[in-house]
């Protein structure tokens, strides 16, 4: 059986939770992780043979590695993939794929002249829920769509968790920006954004908000975007999707996703959709078959230029334009 030599970058929160995953995966032979914090490091390669580094550097100038994961802060990532690529090594990026447009725009042009594949990391193309609807969408049972409402909804705690290095709509609104492009397919055109101002905010970056898009197509579509929940909710995520169209609708609730577990500490909504595993998966294979990847750059710099347009929408208190 075929397996890629692969390597994570960046071991916090999300980068643990790709190596993890990896670990499961019998086509992934980690051959390297890299993090400034040597704790992270020590912990992530802790009983294997895994090579820990603390210069990234020193990763992609392991012999056996062939591809690396990039989940670095965001602001990192350019630097780290365009020198990845120039490496020859294949490269998964987390969302958002840069912190500018044209960061990421780099990132794509040196893929492309090294030859190597760019995937960006949107969990939410590989959940099943969505992966139907986008047939559903796609075939035409739905008929013509004619307006989508989305929801995406967090705990409380992850402002705190990220400490105000990013707003809501980087580091959640992105995930439904690409989602609600890639059911429709159909390019965005404009947004009007509005953020809650009711409550005092802990940091300066917009942590609720409604993005009202307009479609090339003419679609309407409504993302409530937000990181309020209490630390109480027994699911500590809020997730929903609604598809209207000439000829029928659908409904997705991932708010229980049906699995409701009760105990003396409470009750809780375990999550049960599938999420890295299946995205890392998908991009060993695409590199192993030499497949074209289901996220490129061009897709994350669609969803960046979407989540611009509504922080300048905010700004602006009017509609703008996404280009």
């Amino acid at each position: 059986m075929k397996s890629l030599g692969i390597g994570v970058i960046g071991l916090g929160a999300i980068g643990a939770k790709h190596v993890s995953m990896l670990k499961n995966l019998r086509e992934a032979n980690i051959v390297g992780v890299s993090d400034l914090n040597q704790d992270l490091v020590n912990k992530a390669i802790a009983g294997t043979d895994i090579a820990g580094f603390t210069d990234y550097r020193q990763l992609l100038a392991h012999p056996e590695l062939e591809a690396v994961i990039v989940a670095t802060p965001d602001h990192l990532h350019k630097d780290i993939c365009i020198e990845a690529a120039q490496a020859g090594k294949h490269i998964l990026v987390e969302k958002p794929i840069a912190t500018t447009v044209a960061d990421g725009e780099e990132m794509i042009a040196a893929a492309k002249a090294a030859n190597v594949k760019l995937m960006v990391g949107f969990t939410l193309r590989f959940v099943p829920h969505y992966v139907q609807a986008r047939e559903l969408i796609q075939s035409g049972k739905l008929g013509k769509i004619i307006s989508v409402y989305s929801r995406r909804m967090n705990i409380i705690t992850q402002a705190d968790r990220l400490g105000g290095r990013i707003g809501v709509l980087h580091f959640l609104g992105i995930h439904d920006f690409d989602l609600l492009h890639w059911l429709l397919g159909v390019e965005p055109d404009q947004v009007y954004t509005a953020e809650s101002t009711s409550v005092a905010k802990r940091y300066p970056q917009e942590n609720e908000t409604f993005n009202t898009f307009k479609f090339k197509d003419g679609t309407l579509v409504c993302a409530q975007i937000g990181w309020n929940l209490t630390t109480a909710h027994p699911g500590g995520r809020d997730f929903k999707l609604t598809v209207i169209g000439d000829k029928g609708s659908l409904d997705i609730d991932l708010a229980s996703q049906g699995l409701l577990m009760y105990s003396e500490f409470g009750s809780k909504f375990p999550s049960t959709a599938p999420g890295l595993d299946v995205e890392d998966k998908a991009f060993i294979d695409c590199v192993l078959d030499d497949k074209p990847v289901p996220a490129t750059g061009e897709d994350g710099i669609i969803a960046l230029k979407m989540v611009l347009a509504a922080i300048d929408s905010i700004e602006k208190d009017a509609p703008v334009k996404i280009k």
